[in-house]
């Protein structure tokens, strides 16, 4: 296993890996590199659903998936797929986020598996969250601690949202009422295996914020904590190539899926790990 640092401040590549074989050792260096670097690049992987499930079982239990169709034949995998012909219809995952937030106990880990690929464009941008809690003032350090941030799906979800995803044609997004639940989870965090602060905050989900009792000033914040978890010097973007998997902390990052592709097929295969209640710092 060779691990290569890709930015000064997140990112790993990994190279001379096969994720079907690997020893209880192995898989755990693993997960501390990507607990570590937030972002795992392991290339020259070739892997069925089935395998994928394997692996993705030996990082934890599957997460739950709501209001997405996964394969028939594999409930915990979904095919991420937006075919050549869908035009310029939303892309899944094309805003800034972190996967569903909104749970209870949001997911741990991701992965993804690149098997079709444009020559161009298509890539995925990430963004620390760690970072970005390093980069406050003390004072806002100490502000944050007693903030939450309000999660909810309806701005993703919701039934108003459904004309927005019918467009990819070979994925099934199902929205419904459900979305609408809220969830309350501390806009500061401790990431359970790294003891680090992390900034829990992603716009797409987090669409109010308890403890500030002027709306003004909520707003400011908000549109404030937008501009700054994204900040480029936080970030990673990923040039997707066939046989890539990539595996991301979503306790500690943002990502966002970019949509310059129109005309050519993309798929991937997705599978999502359970998490824990977030701990407020």
């Amino acid at each position: 296993m060779k691990a290569t640092r890709l930015t000064g401040v997140m990112g790993v590549r990994i190279d001379g890996l096969d994720v079907r074989t690997l020893s209880d050792t192995e898989l755990a260096e693993l997960r501390a590199l990507v607990c570590e670097h937030e972002v795992a690049h392991i290339t020259g992987q070739s892997l069925s659903p089935q395998e994928q499930v394997e692996f993705s079982r030996r990082l934890g239990p599957a997460a739950d998936s709501p209001f997405i169709e996964p394969i028939a034949e594999h409930p915990e995998v979904i095919k991420v797929l937006k075919l050549a012909t869908d035009g310029k219809v939303l892309n899944f995952g094309g805003a800034w986020h972190s996967d569903f937030s909104f749970q209870p106990n949001p997911p741990s880990f991701t992965i993804l598996h690149a098997l079709d690929i444009p020559d161009f464009g298509g890539d995925t941008c990430f963004s620390s969250m760690t970072a970005a809690y390093d980069a406050l003032s003390p004072q806002q350090k100490e502000e944050f601690l007693s903030l939450r941030g309000v999660h909810t799906a309806r701005d993703a979800y919701s039934p108003r949202m459904q004309q927005y995803h019918s467009g990819l044609t070979a994925m099934n997004i199902v929205c419904d009422e459900t979305a609408y639940e809220v969830m309350l989870h501390p806009l500061v965090r401790v990431h359970p295996e790294t003891g680090k602060s992390v900034l829990f905050y992603n716009r797409a989900y987090v669409r109010d914020i308890a403890g500030i009792d002027d709306e003004a000033a909520k707003k400011s914040l908000m549109e404030w904590l937008h501009l700054h978890t994204t900040d480029a010097k936080f970030g990673y973007r990923h040039r997707w190539t066939e046989g890539d998997l990539v595996i991301w902390d979503n306790r500690s990052t943002q990502h966002y899926a970019l949509n310059d592709y129109v005309g050519f097929r993309r798929e991937l295969h997705r599978t999502t790990i359970a998490g824990e209640i977030p701990i407020p710092a």
